[in-house]
């Protein structure tokens, strides 16, 4: 049985409401293809200030 864990941006990446935690540099591009055109969700807010940090290492 395979458990997944909540807090992927995987899991989440539909929710816009949902803040996602403890992201990777992977996880951030991901979210900012996914969310390209919601520049008002948590999701698209959460990657950009990801890597606007310089957080690049993987």
């Amino acid at each position: 049985m395979l458990v997944r864990s909540t807090d992927s941006a995987a899991d989440s990446s539909a929710d816009c409401e949902i803040e996602p935690r403890s992201l990777t540099y992977r996880q951030a591009r991901a979210i900012l293809r996914a969310h390209d055109q919601h520049f008002a969700c948590r999701q698209y807010l959460a990657a950009v200030a990801y890597l606007s940090a310089d957080n690049d290492v993987d």
